[in-house]
C-alpha cells in the first residue's frame, strides 16, 4: 500500500506558489480586455489592432512554452518560476513610463506572453513529483483554476481601477502586485526536493522500461492527437476570455453595446465559473473518468462551443438572464477539460521529460488561441462585428471532439507502474 509519509504535507505549499503564480500570469493578461477601447484611444488605433495585444502575448506563450520547458527540466521548477514571474511583472511596473507608444506596448505584451512558456511547463513537474497519482486530478484542477481566478481578478479589477487611478498604465502597474508576491512564494517554498523515496520510486519505473526520450516522444500519435485537442481547447479560452469582454462592451453596431463597467462585471459569470470547473474537472479525472480524458473533453467542447454561439444571437444578448446564463455554461467547458488534458500528459510521460512535454503541447496547442486572436481581430476590423470572431470557436470545438475520439486508451502507463513501484 503507498506509504502517506512519502507524500508530505509540504506538497500544498508547493501547490500553493505553483496556483499564484499561474493567478498573476492570467491577472496581467486579461487586464487589456475589459477596457480594451480606451487603451485603442489612448494610442490612437483601432480596436482590431488593439486586439494584437492580446494576440502578441498568446503568440508569446506559444513560442516560449515549446522550449520553456527545458529550463524546468535542467534548472528545476524554482528557476522557471521565477523567471517567468519577472517576465510578467516587471514591463507591467514599467508600463506607466513606456506605456504610450503602442509598438513598445505591443513587445511588453510579448514579454509578458513569454512567462505562461516557462511557468506553465511547471505544471507537470509540480504534480509528478510531489503528488501520488490518484491526486493528479485534483492538483491539476486547483492549478488550472488559478488561471480563471486570475482572469476573473482582471476583468473585476481592471475597469474599476481605471476609473480609479485614470490612466490604464497606472492600472496595468498595480495589478502586478500578485506577481511579486508570487516571486516571493517561488523562493520560499518551492527549493525544497521531493520525497527521495518518490525519487526512487520514479526510478525504478524508468528503469523497468517506462522511459522514453524526448525526440522518442513527439513520434507517438498520442503526442500529436492531444496537442491538436489542446490546440482547440486554446483557441475556444483566449478567444473567450479576450474577445468577450470587449465583444459586450462594445458599441451595438459592433457587440452588445454595454457600458464597460458592466460588461467586466457581465463577464464574471463566463470567468468565475472557470475557477471551480477545473477543480470538478479534476475529480471527474481522478474518480470518474479514471485517468480517461475523452468524457471531460466532449463534454467540455460540446457546451463551450454550443454556447459560445448563443451569446451572439440577440434573442440571448437582449435578455439579461438568458445572456448571463449562457456565458456561465460556456465558460465551464474549456476549464472542465483543462485538468484531464495536463493529467493525461502527467501520467503517460516519463518525469525527465515532463516539463518539455507539458512545454511542447501547451506550447504548440497555443498557437491555437494566437490564431484565434489573430483571425479575430482581422474578423472584426474587416466586418465591423465580434460575430465571425466568436462563432469559431463553435468550429474549432467540433474539431477538438473529433480529435479526441482518436486517442487510443492503452492498459498502462507511467502512473501505473508508479504506483507498483510504490507499492512494491
Amino acid at each position: 500500500m503507498e506509504d502517506k509519509n512519502v507524500y508530505s504535507n509540504y506538497r500544498w505549499l508547493v501547490l500553493l506558489a505553483g496556483s499564484v503564480a499561474i493567478l498573476s500570469l492570467y491577472i496581467n493578461m486579461i487586464v487589456f480586455a475589459p477596457v480594451l477601447g480606451d487603451i485603442a484611444s489612448n494610442l490612437q488605433i483601432d480596436v482590431g489592432s488593439a486586439t494584437n495585444l492580446m494576440m502578441g502575448f498568446v503568440l508569446a506563450v506559444a513560442c516560449v512554452l515549446t522550449f520553456g520547458g527545458v529550463v524546468c527540466d535542467k534548472c528545476g521548477i524554482t528557476a522557471a518560476l521565477v523567471l517567468g514571474l519577472l517576465c510578467t511583472s516587471v514591463p507591467a511596473v514599467l508600463m506607466p513610463i513606456i506605456g504610450s507608444n503602442y509598438g513598445t506596448v505591443f513587445l511588453c505584451r510579448l514579454v509578458q506572453g513569454a512567462s505562461v512558456g516557462f511557468v506553465f511547463a511547471t505544471i507537470g513537474p509540480i504534480m509528478a513529483l510531489w503528488f501520488p497519482p490518484k491526486e493528479q486530478g485534483l492538483a491539476a484542477g486547483i492549478l488550472f483554476g488559478s488561471l480563471s481566478l486570475g482572469s476573473t481578478v482582471g476583468v473585476v479589477c481592471s475597469p474599476a481601477l481605471l476609473t480609479l487611478l485614470g490612466s490604464w498604465q497606472k492600472m496595468v502597474a498595480f495589478m502586478s502586485i500578485p506577481g511579486w508576491i508570487a516571486i516571493v512564494l517561488a523562493l520560499v517554498f518551492t527549493r525544497r526536493q521531493p520525497s527521495p523515496a518518490v525519487l526512487k520510486s520514479l526510478g525504478d519505473v524508468m528503469a523497468s522500461g517506462v522511459q522514453v526520450s524526448f525526440i522518442k516522444a513527439l513520434a507517438l500519435p498520442k503526442t500529436w492527437l492531444i496537442t491538436l485537442v489542446i490546440v482547440c481547447n486554446a483557441w475556444g479560452l483566449y478567444v473567450l476570455y479576450n474577445l468577450v469582454p470587449p465583444y459586450l462592451a462594445s458599441p451595438a453596431s459592433m457587440g452588445v453595446g454595454l457600458p464597460p463597467v458592466t460588461a467586466g462585471n457581465i463577464s464574471l459569470a463566463l470567468t468565475a465559473v472557470g475557477i471551480f470547473a477545473p477543480f470538478v474537472g479534476g475529480l471527474f479525472f481522478d474518480k470518474i473518468a479514471r485517468g480517461n480524458p475523452k468524457p471531460a473533453v466532449l463534454f467540455g467542447f460540446l457546451i463551450s462551443g454550443g454556447f459560445a454561439y448563443l451569446i451572439l444571437l440577440e434573442p440571448v444578448f437582449s435578455q439579461m438572464g438568458y445572456l448571463v446564463l449562457c456565458l456561465m455554461i460556456a465558460g465551464w467547458g474549456i476549464p472542465f477539460m483543462n485538468a484531464s488534458l495536463s493529467a493525461f500528459i502527467s501520467m503517460n510521460y516519463p518525469p525527465s521529460i515532463l516539463g518539455r512535454m507539458v512545454g511542447f503541447c501547451y506550447g504548440v496547442g497555443t498557437f491555437g488561441g494566437a490564431l484565434g486572436l489573430y483571425l479575430g481581430g482581422k474578423a472584426i476590423a474587416t466586418t465591423g462585428s465580434f460575430y465571425w470572431a466568436l462563432a469559431m470557436i463553435t468550429i474549432v470545438s467540433v474539431f477538438g471532439m473529433a480529435i479526441i475520439l482518436l486517442i487510443r486508451e492503452k492498459k498502462t502507463s507511467v502512473s501505473d507502474e508508479r504506483c507498483a513501484a510504490e507499492a512494491s
